[in-house]
C-alpha cells in the first residue's frame, strides 16, 4: 500500500510551494529547504522526467552564445560549470571537445580562434585547460575518423558532461527532503484557489492513489517547464503567452572502429545549427534538433524528417563510416521551455531564464520560471529564493548551496576514491570491478549504502541485464530511499537500463514484480504500469 502524506503535512502552511520537479524545481527546493523554508514540491510525472532527462548532457559554458553577446550568460555558466565539478564531481565529468574548422565555414578560423580566447578569458577561475589549435595535419592523426575535406585546422577545448542529469535532481530533491521539505512525485496540480489577488491554495490529485488534497503556501514558484504556460491558464487569470517552446531530439548508437574518440561539435551543414556527436558511455549521442512546437510536451517523440536531418548531418561529419537509420537504438526528445518570442528564429532565442513576478498580472504571491539549464539551475534557483525571502522579509537567510556539495559527492578525486575503493569493493561482494565504478559514477560516496543490501541478500548482486552493469540492488535501494513507485521511475530516472540498448525491456518483468512486492500492489496496478512503460517508452523512443 502506498501511503504519501501524513496528517501533519496535509495539514501544514508552506512559505512555498514548487509546482514542477525538474531541476529547476528540484534545485528551488533544496535551497529555499536549505534556508530554513518549509517547502512542498509537486511535480505531475516524476522528478527529471520533463526537458531534464531530454537534454544533451552537457554542462557547458555556452560557446555559441558568445556569437550572441550573452557574455553575462557566458560567464554565468562557465562560474557554475567549475561549482558542478566541484560540487557533484560523482556526475560531472570533464569533456574535451573538437570543433574542425572547414574552408568556407560560416565561422571562420580567426572567429574561432578569437572565441576560444574569449571563451578561456571568461573562465579564468577554471580547473579544466585552455584551448589549443590543432593544424589540419595534427588533428587528421588525432581524429582519422572526421571528415578531412576542406579541413583548415580544429580547435580543441574543455567543457563537461553529466551522463545522468536524472540523478543529478535526485539527489536535490533528496537533500530538500533531508532539510524538511515535502516533495511528492505522481501529484498533479489540478486546481488553484485565488482570493484578493493571492494564491489561496492548490488543489493537488495524488495520481498513485486518487486522493485529492488541499495545500496553502505564502508564495507559488511555476517552474513546470514546457507547461508553465497551461499551468497559468489554472489561475483564470488573463496571463501572456511566457513559452515558446522548440523541439529538441537525439538519437543513440553504439560506439564503432574508427569513430570520433573525443566529443564533435561541428555546424550543421543545412542550418547552421550546433550539433554534436558525443561519446557517452559505450554508445554516441548525436544531436539535437531545434524546431518550433506547439504540440503536447507529454507526447514529444522524434519524427522521420528529424531523423533523416541526424544521419545526414553525422554522415558529413564522419571519413570512414556512414550510419544509417537501422544502426539507432533508440531517441529521445523533449521542448526546450524558451521564452515566447515573436518572428524569432530558434536559435536566435535567448538560452537566458526569466524570473516572471505575476503582480503584473495582479497575483501578489505567483512567480514563473521561464528557461534555464541544467549548467546554471543552481544560480536560477538561488535568485528564485532570494526573491521569495525577499517576497517573505527573510533577506537575511543566504544561500548554502555554493558551499554544501550534493549528497553523493567525492571528497577529493573521484580517480582516486575508485583506485582506492574498486578492488576492495569488488572482492567483499563478488562484483566486477567495472560494475563498482559503473555504481560509483551513479551514486558516488553513496556506493557503499547501495552494495551493502547484497550483504543481506546476494542475489541482489546479480545484473538486471546484459544491456548495462545496473543490479538488483538498486531496484531495492531505489524503492526504499529515492521516492521511486513505477517501472519508468526506477529503469529511467534511478538507474541507467532504461537508457541502454533494448530500454531495459528484458528487466521490466523483474523492476515490476518488486514493485508489486514492496508496494503490495494489485496485478491490476502493476499491469497498468507495464503497459505505460510499453506506451511512452518504447514506443516513442524506438525508431
Amino acid at each position: 500500500m502506498i501511503v504519501r502524506f501524513t496528517p501533519d503535512q496535509l495539514n501544514k502552511k508552506f512559505d512555498l510551494i514548487i509546482i514542477g520537479g525538474g531541476i529547476n524545481g528540484c534545485g528551488i527546493a533544496r535551497d529555499a529547504a536549505e534556508r530554513g523554508l518549509k517547502v512542498l514540491l509537486v511535480e505531475k510525472e516524476d522528478f527529471a522526467s520533463g526537458c531534464t532527462s531530454a537534454s544533451t548532457r552537457l554542462i557547458h559554458g555556452g560557446l555559441r552564445y558568445l556569437e550572441h553577446f550573452e557574455f553575462d550568460l557566458v560567464r554565468e555558466s562557465l562560474r557554475e560549470r567549475e561549482l558542478l565539478l566541484k560540487n557533484a564531481n560523482h556526475l560531472v565529468k570533464p569533456l574535451e571537445l573538437c570543433l574542425p574548422i572547414y574552408k568556407g565555414n560560416k565561422r571562420g578560423f580567426w572567429l574561432i580562434k578569437f572565441g576560444m580566447i574569449l571563451y578561456d578569458l571568461l573562465s579564468y577561475d577554471k580547473s579544466l585547460p585552455s584551448h589549443k589549435i590543432l593544424s589540419a595535419a595534427a588533428f587528421k592523426k588525432y581524429e582519422p575518423g572526421i571528415n578531412d575535406q576542406d579541413l583548415i585546422s580544429a580547435a580543441v577545448y574543455y567543457d563537461s558532461q553529466i551522463a545522468f542529469p536524472e540523478r543529478f535532481c535526485i539527489e536535490n530533491i533528496l537533500m530538500a527532503k533531508k532539510c524538511g521539505a515535502l516533495v511528492v512525485n505522481h501529484s498533479e496540480v489540478a486546481e488553484i484557489n485565488l482570493k484578493n489577488k493571492k494564491i489561496k491554495s492548490v488543489e493537488v490529485i495524488d495520481k498513485l492513489t486518487g486522493s485529492r488534497h488541499s495545500f496553502s503556501g505564502k508564495i507559488i514558484i511555476n517552474a513546470s517547464g514546457p507547461w508553465v504556460d497551461s499551468l497559468c491558464k489554472l489561475t483564470k487569470k488573463r496571463i501572456g503567452r511566457k513559452i515558446g517552446g522548440t523541439k529538441g531530439s537525439h538519437i543513440i548508437i553504439k560506439k564503432f572502429d574508427n569513430g570520433p574518440r573525443h566529443a564533435i561539435y561541428s555546424v550543421s551543414k543545412s542550418d547552421n545549427r550546433p550539433f554534436f556527436i558525443i561519446p557517452w558511455r559505450e554508445y554516441y549521442l548525436i544531436g539535437t534538433t531545434d524546431i518550433p512546437f506547439s504540440g503536447d510536451p507529454d507526447r514529444v517523440s522524434i519524427d522521420k524528417s528529424e531523423i533523416d536531418y541526424l544521419i545526414n548531418e553525422t554522415n558529413s561529419i564522419l571519413k570512414l563510416k556512414k550510419i544509417t537509420k537501422n544502426e539507432i537504438l533508440f531517441s529521445y526528445s523533449g521542448i526546450r521551455p524558451l521564452p515566447y518570442m515573436i518572428n524569432t528564429a530558434p536559435g536566435d532565442i535567448t538560452r537566458k531564464h526569466i524570473i516572471f513576478d505575476h503582480e503584473s498580472d495582479e497575483i501578489e504571491n505567483f512567480i514563473s520560471v521561464i528557461g534555464g539549464k541544467l549548467t546554471t539551475y543552481r544560480n536560477l534557483s538561488e535568485l528564485v529564493v532570494d526573491l521569495v525571502c525577499k517576497k517573505l522579509n527573510k533577506e537575511k537567510f543566504p544561500t548554502k548551496t555554493k558551499l554544501v556539495s550534493l549528497v553523493g559527492c567525492i571528497k577529493g578525486n573521484v580517480k582516486d576514491f575508485k583506485s582506492e575503493n574498486s578492488k576492495k569493493l569488488s572482492d567483499k561482494y563478488k562484483l566486477d570491478e567495472d560494475m563498482i565504478n559503473h555504481l560509483i559514477d551513479l551514486y558516488g560516496n553513496q556506493v557503499f549504502n547501495v552494495l551493502n543490501l547484497i550483504s543481506e541478500n546476494p542475489d541482489l548482486g546479480r545484473l538486471l541485464s546484459s544491456h548495462s552493469l545496473d543490479i538488483r540492488a538498486q531496484v531495492l535501494y531505489s524503492l526504499k530511499n529515492e521516492m521511486a513507485f513505477t517501472v519508468s521511475d526506477i529503469l529511467l530516472r534511478r538507474i541507467s537500463l532504461g537508457l541502454s540498448e533494448g530500454l531495459g525491456e528484458d528487466a521490466i518483468s523483474y523492476v515490476a514484480e518488486q514493485i508489486k512486492n514492496y508496494f503490495n500492489l494489485s496485478q491490476e496496478e502493476i499491469t497498468k504500469q507495464v503497459n505505460d512503460y510499453y506506451e511512452k517508452v518504447i514506443k516513442l523512443r524506438k525508431v
